[in-house]
């Protein structure tokens, strides 16, 4: 799509940083004031990731970057990655949404922070069953808070009366919901872009016409792409429009060559006046940035009802 225009690579490596001397990756992002926070996964040795914190400004430019991990592997379930945040601020507190990587199992596990200096982590949230790209809508939505997440090849959507129960990883809760999954999927892969998966990438935003959620998609070639989707305000479990071409695509050699190619995974936004940066990773190498007009993007999606 011609809309979005592409800032280039914002974020790489640091070499003489062993923690994330690999690759840097799948930023999850939110605006604060003028700045923007940043929680990127960072990645060591054979594939051991941690969570990176970065402050940028508007631009991109970096003003800030910690020498040290701010999330690190610290429970058994996580002990060879936390991975792929996403950040909401909810309810007066930014929650953090990760992948915890255990070597062979992938889990949804939750932290929180109020300075980006201090984090409390609940541990697994969705337990016993491999998930990820996991997130909270930034309000509730008729007095409920409404978790996405993704068991191969759809998104889908949880509901919780309060806070607690959502991070408490309630067995039993889980076990009915997976009995039911069908009637908790949202979004199935339905273009040839998106034939494989797809999964939610940054956190929902509340616009006039909808919450407009930003989600990746992999074709048959494992090609990622990120694309476009407007939810009802009401009951974002129905799809109001879908955009049938993604608005970003691996096309820049940071993008088609890395330590996986042909990706790019948009994964935090930041919205300034009308003017929406996307924060993605590039070939699982680098991190970039990009930005498109809301508006533009929005009158996009209305061409496109469902």
């Amino acid at each position: 799509m011609k809309l979005i225009r592409k800032e280039g690579a914002i974020l790489e490596p640091i070499p003489e940083h062993p923690w994330e001397s690999q690759a840097v990756l799948n930023p999850g992002t939110v605006r604060e004031g003028d700045f923007v926070h940043m929680l990127y996964r960072a990645v060591e040795g054979e594939n051991f990731s941690t969570l990176g914190y970065a402050k940028l400004d508007r631009s991109g430019k970096v003003i800030e970057r910690m020498p040290e991990p701010a999330i690190n592997r610290t429970r058994p379930e996580e002990k060879q990655g936390c991975e792929d945040a996403r950040i909401v601020l909810f309810e007066g507190s930014y929650y953090i949404f990760y992948t915890a990587y255990d070597g062979t199992n992938v889990r949804v596990s939750a932290a929180s922070t109020s300075d980006f200096k201090k984090y409390k982590k609940y541990g697994v949230i969705i337990p016993d069953v491999n998930n990820k790209d996991s997130m909270i809508f930034p309000q509730r939505i008729k007095n409920r808070i409404v978790l996405i997440h993704r068991v191969d090849p759809d998104i889908q959507f949880a509901y919780f009366d309060t806070l607690e129960g959502m991070l408490s990883g309630d067995v039993r809760y889980w076990e009915r919901y997976m009995k039911k999954l069908d009637d908790y999927t949202v979004m199935r892969p339905k273009f040839e872009w998106e034939f494989k998966k797809i999964g939610a990438g940054a956190p929902p935003i509340k616009t006039d016409d909808g919450w407009l959620l930003i989600y990746h998609g992999v074709d048959k070639n494992l090609v990622y792409r990120g694309g476009a989707a407007l939810l009802d305000l009401d009951d974002p479990s129905k799809v109001i429009s879908r955009l049938p071409e993604p608005i970003i695509e691996p096309i820049r050699t940071y993008e088609l060559v890395g330590d996986v190619p042909n990706v790019v995974f948009p994964e935090g936004t930041a919205l300034f006046d009308d003017e929406l940066m996307v924060y993605y990773g590039g070939a699982d190498k680098v991190i970039g940035m990009a930005n498109i007009n809301i508006y533009e993007l929005l009158d996009a999606l209305k061409k496109h009802r469902q």
